[in-house]
């Protein structure tokens, strides 16, 4: 063994045996000497990471991947350096690099997901991400990722099915189930995300942030249980604010028989105001000698005015992206007002749900019910003819 061999394997022994300054050193001495020996730059780079030596890290993994030394080992290793630093398109470009072999390697897909992620190009990160996905199916880091940028695309319902995945493929990883909690948590699945940190707590006992965590849930979930019209008989209906501020008054229960003369299993009662009308479905299906409210349909007898009629009802006011608040109109206010007051949500949360249904979604699911917008049924004889409005009902 030449002197320069024996130096190299000197190094590599210190650093095998944790002397890592003995090893670094030895290294540096033996690519002054050596400087075509790309598995010398590799270790070097390596140890000077272990250090979190980032910068020598990159310039001695450049090295290889520059002479054309390296096999995928180096490249994800030089990225990792230069994510380290900050040069996150040169990072990128690496692991596009990486990414492009035939075929290509899963780390590599992953890592570029994560570093377009970090790029806020999260359309892209997707794309990539899911492609690791398929690559690794057990790799739980690229399904977390993936439902991050889902996340970050306010795209929920996938966010929360890669979280999933990522929980399936790692039951102990914690991060993954921390997540998937909080998003469920985000649309009102309280009991759902109290299941998933429930999961991780036999697992890990002590663990502060999920322990915290479930309180909070447990507290919102009572708080919300409490409020929420859903569920609750037509007494609570008569104290909530959507009757007792539009001065809403109940008319008539539309079907109150079954046929043969049987007491119905359902029935809808009609309430109404100048500017509205509520449509009430009570379920009589449990027992206990009483309806329970199935669903809240409200309807505007006036649309047009309701809509240019500015809101003094109510009170809701809305804060824009700028962080102003604005006032809205009386119809923006009192479907805010049922939404909130239905499912027992903030008016934040309920803001945001019935915007998404404004954009376009056909249905929203939130904490156990679905809003959409509906005709009512037996209003087409109705002055001006079918109404349509927002139905807030308990999902089956």
């Amino acid at each position: 063994m030449t002197s320069s061999g024996a130096q190299r394997s000197r190094a590599l022994d210190l650093l095998s045996r944790g002397d890592m300054a003995g090893g670094i050193a030895g290294l540096e001495g033996h690519v002054a000497g050596a400087p075509d020996d790309a598995g010398a730059w590799l270790a070097l780079g390596a140890a000077y990471a272990a250090e979190d030596r980032w910068a020598d890290a990159a310039r001695a993994l450049a090295r290889v991947v520059e002479r054309g030394g390296g096999d995928i080992e180096a490249r994800l290793a030089y990225a990792r350096a230069l994510v380290r630093l900050g040069r996150l398109d040169e990072a990128a470009a690496e692991l596009r690099q990486g990414a492009a072999n035939d075929p290509p390697d899963p780390r590599a897909l992953r890592e570029l997901g994560v570093v377009l992620y970090d790029q806020r190009l999260y359309d892209e990160a997707a794309r990539w991400l899911s492609r690791a996905c398929e690559a690794a199916p057990e790799d739980a880091r690229a399904a977390f990722a993936l439902g991050l940028a889902h996340e970050a695309r306010r795209e929920i319902a996938p966010a929360i099915a890669a979280y999933r995945e990522a929980v399936r493929r790692a039951p102990s990883f914690t991060d993954a189930r921390l997540t998937l909690a909080d998003a469920l948590a985000s649309i009102g699945e309280h009991e759902r995300a109290l299941g998933e940190l429930e999961a991780l707590l036999a697992r890990e006992r002590s663990h502060e942030q999920a322990a915290r965590n479930r309180e909070v849930l447990q507290r919102a979930l009572a708080e919300m249980r409490a409020r929420r019209l859903l569920g609750k008989t037509e007494r609570e209906l008569a104290r909530s604010a959507l009757v007792v501020e539009a001065q809403l008054r109940r008319r008539e229960a539309l079907a109150t028989l079954a046929p043969g003369g049987r007491a119905a299993a359902r029935q809808v009662v009609r309430y109404t105001a100048p500017l509205l009308e509520l449509y009430v479905t009570l379920d009589a299906s449990a027992g206990a000698g009483s309806y329970a409210i199935e669903a809240l349909h409200l309807a505007l007898t006036d649309p047009d005015r309701a809509g240019r009629a500015e809101d003094d009802v109510f009170k809701v006011t809305v804060i824009g992206e700028d962080g102003r608040q604005a006032p809205v109109s009386y119809a923006t206010a009192a479907s805010l007002t049922l939404v909130r007051e239905a499912i027992g949500c903030p008016m934040t949360q309920a803001s945001a749900l019935y915007a998404s249904l404004l954009k376009g979604s056909p249905s929203v699911d939130w904490g156990g019910a679905t809003l959409r917008f509906a005709s009512v049924p037996g209003t087409g004889a109705a002055p001006g003819g079918e109404r349509h409005g927002l139905l807030v009902s308990r999902r089956a």
